[in-house]
């Protein structure tokens, strides 16, 4: 989560911000304090691997023990270890995806694991935020890999009540992920991020139910409305181009 009033309330421009965030409790907590503490040594130089920050008696799960899997990537990772998990999630479905992420540009990778899933019959929806929050290029770029997705018969729905910044994965109600990572190049390859990942049927059916609620904010991808914008857009800066010396 983002720290800041308009990560709270929308901020200009949005009426809110639709967030995921997760709380943990238990073994899982300790790994995420070391990330904590090799970011915090890399930026200052402070180390900070006390006993003190991993206490044997750290609270207990109160409801249920789920299990958790913490991963981690960035540039300096050997492998880009949560693009691998979302295509790993994707290709290994066999009912549904249901993904969320602010704006859409991936590598080839998950790209072609969705389109194959889509083609195999296999129900992917894919959420993202129907405006950009700040520089617009991204979601320029983003609409061209839509395209081609809902043709290989992904649903892509573009969500319209505030600005989207959740970023999970849910496949057949078994498994889930919430974190960090955007679906985008710069997130599996250049970002320092983290993702949780659910072995959990409890968890990933919470998650599927935002996301079935969120669709009520949501109009579909039309491919054909997005190519007659594309034409209009360029008949627009072609005719910019000529009228510019006249003015």
């Amino acid at each position: 989560m983002n720290i800041g009033q308009e990560h709270l309330d929308g901020g200009e421009g949005f009426d809110s911000w639709r967030d995921t965030q997760v709380r943990l409790v238990g073994e899982s907590v300790a790994i995420l304090q070391a990330v904590f503490m090799v970011d915090w040594y890399n930026a200052v130089g402070e180390n900070l691997f006390q006993v003190k920050h991993f206490p044997t008696d750290a609270a207990e799960p109160v409801e249920s023990n789920i299990p958790v899997q913490i991963l981690t990537s960035g540039p300096d990772s050997q492998w880009a270890a949560i693009r691998q998990l979302y295509a790993l999630m994707v290709v290994s479905a066999r009912q549904h995806v249901y993904l969320q992420s602010p704006f859409f540009l991936p590598d080839a990778t998950l790209a072609e694991a969705l389109t194959t899933a889509a083609l195999s019959g296999i129900d992917v929806k894919v959420m993202v935020s129907a405006r950009p929050s700040g520089n617009r290029l991204p979601d320029w770029a983003g609409n061209t890999f839509i395209e081609e997705i809902v043709t290989a018969g992904v649903q892509v729905f573009l969500y319209e009540k505030g600005y989207l910044h959740a970023k999970t994965i849910s496949i057949d109600s078994e498994i889930c992920s919430i974190g960090s990572a955007n679906i985008d190049i710069r997130s599996f390859s250049i970002n320092y991020e983290l993702n949780a990942v659910f072995y959990s049927e409890q968890v990933a059916k919470q998650l599927e139910a935002d996301f079935e609620r969120d669709l009520a904010y949501c109009r579909e991808f039309d491919p054909e409305e997005y190519r007659k914008r594309g034409t209009v857009a360029r008949f627009r800066d072609s005719v910019a181009r000529l009228l510019s010396p006249l003015l």
